[in-house]
């Protein structure tokens, strides 16, 4: 096969890890142009294969592990979603009632079902302490910090 083949794919694979950001398709490009480049030199189909494989395979399992560790290593800790909630510190929107304990919360700007485990006035600052569901169980803060 043509070098430039070779050198086309492997860049078309190198742009295409730039979307999925999980470094397989930068080992095959690299592999493309290290077959493109036994293509270039002379060398037959079956050595343009063995190249392609031993660097493609040796990048996925010894390159690849390292970036993924090197690069990602502080992602794990992040919280996202409404896990993000637990602990923040929210504005009661609505007090709540006292048969059930219901009232509404506002977090950057959404407006959230919570269970209130100690009476609260609209307006007060209650910090989240569970999500369950779409209802967010908060206590009021000076209560939390007395029972410290």
């Amino acid at each position: 096969m043509a070098y430039y083949v070779y050198l086309i794919a492997g860049v078309v694979c190198c742009i295409c890890e730039v979307f999925t950001m999980d470094f397989s398709l930068l080992c095959f490009g690299l592999g493309l142009f290290g077959a493109g480049a036994a293509s270039w030199l002379g060398l037959g189909l079956g050595w343009q294969v063995l190249i392609f494989l031993a660097l493609s395979l040796g990048l996925f399992v010894g390159i690849r592990p390292l970036a993924l560790k090197h690069l990602y290593h502080k992602s794990k800790n992040v919280k996202t979603n409404v896990q993000a909630l637990i602990g923040r510190v929210v504005t009661v929107l609505e007090a709540p009632d006292t048969k059930d304990h219901i009232g509404r919360v506002l977090t950057d700007g959404d407006n959230w079902r919570a269970h209130f485990a100690a009476p609260a006035q609209k307006g007060e600052d209650v910090r989240v302490e569970k999500v369950d569901g779409n209802t967010l169980f908060v206590t009021p803060i000076q209560k939390q910090e007395e029972g410290k």
